[in-house]
């Protein structure tokens, strides 16, 4: 009998991103916005974000999801994770090639909500689009080190690099960055 393979994680990423509930979202350049799921309405995160304090976007799996808290996001996040490392073992070893990160922005120092959940990588990401543009106080990098930059499209100047590397964290921004962030990139 066979055992399961790395199709059993598409499988269950997409049988758990249906059950959590997904928008549609706007094309990663659009100025439109995210458009994510808060208990059961759609926001144009670009808008607002309503009552929502915490939101989890991962485009490139279909999740924009937002939340009353950010406890209420984990909780989330670790069924996503659970699935993800229900993989067996000879794949694991394929996946951990490469870097799977995330980034989370704060609109209040010290971590303070609302938080932003970013997890699709490779490529700049406005924060316009998820209504944040501008409003980041302090951060929480993941596993992959993260670029910030002053302006959209990783345009203008950007924070120091040594200040986002992997599993950096900061409760505050250096001086002159304090709502100044316009877009990031997770490496």
């Amino acid at each position: 009998m066979r055992k399961p393979t790395g199709r059993v994680l598409i499988v269950g990423v997409a049988t758990l991103v249906a059950a959590v509930g997904s928008g549609a979202s706007a094309a990663p350049g659009d100025a439109a916005g995210v458009v994510a799921v808060f208990e059961g309405n759609k926001l144009d995160l670009a808008q607002s974000w309503g009552e929502a304090e915490a939101c989890f976007v991962w485009q490139e799996q279909g999740v924009e999801q937002c939340f009353r808290t950010e406890a209420e996001m984990d909780e989330t996040i670790a069924r996503l994770d659970a699935v993800a490392g229900s993989i067996e073992p000879r794949n694991r070893d394929v996946l951990a090639s490469t870097c799977s990160g995330y980034l989370r922005l704060y609109d209040a120092t010290s971590y303070g909500s609302p938080v932003l959940y970013l997890r699709d990588q490779y490529r700049w990401l406005n924060l316009a689009n998820y209504g944040f543009n501008q409003k980041v106080s302090s951060f929480k990098v993941g596993p992959c080190a993260a670029d910030f930059a002053d302006y959209a499209n990783g345009g203008g100047s950007w924070y120091p690099w040594y200040m986002t590397e992997a599993y950096d964290q900061s409760s505050t921004m250096i001086s002159g960055w304090d709502n100044d962030v316009s877009s990031v990139y997770i490496n």
